[in-house]
Parts: C-alpha cells; structure tokens; sequence
C-alpha cells in the first residue's frame, strides 16, 4: 500500500486498499497461470521420458 500511496498520494484509505486488493489479485491471477504452465510442463517431459 506505501508504493502505490507514494505514487497516488491523493487516494484516500479505501480507494488506496481496493487498488492495493485488486493488484494482489492480479499477482495472483499471474503467478498461478505460470505455477499451471510449469505443472504442465513438467508433466509432459515426465510422460515423454526427458529429465
């Protein structure tokens, strides 16, 4: 919440917590789509035989 009130230093506390909310999820949203792509991937070169 320090960062994006450093960079919108007008946002009052519950804008500035919905904003820092909806960027968590976002992160999330990221990192899980990476986490499924190396599931998979993993899995294919496990089936296909490679180390």
């Amino acid at each position: 919440m320090r960062e994006i009130k450093k960079v919108n230093p007008y946002l009052d506390t519950t804008r500035l917590a919905v904003l820092t909310a909806v960027n968590i999820v976002d992160d999330y949203m990221k990192l899980k789509q990476e986490n499924e792509m190396l599931s998979e991937k993993v899995n294919k070169d496990k089936s296909s035989g490679g180390d």
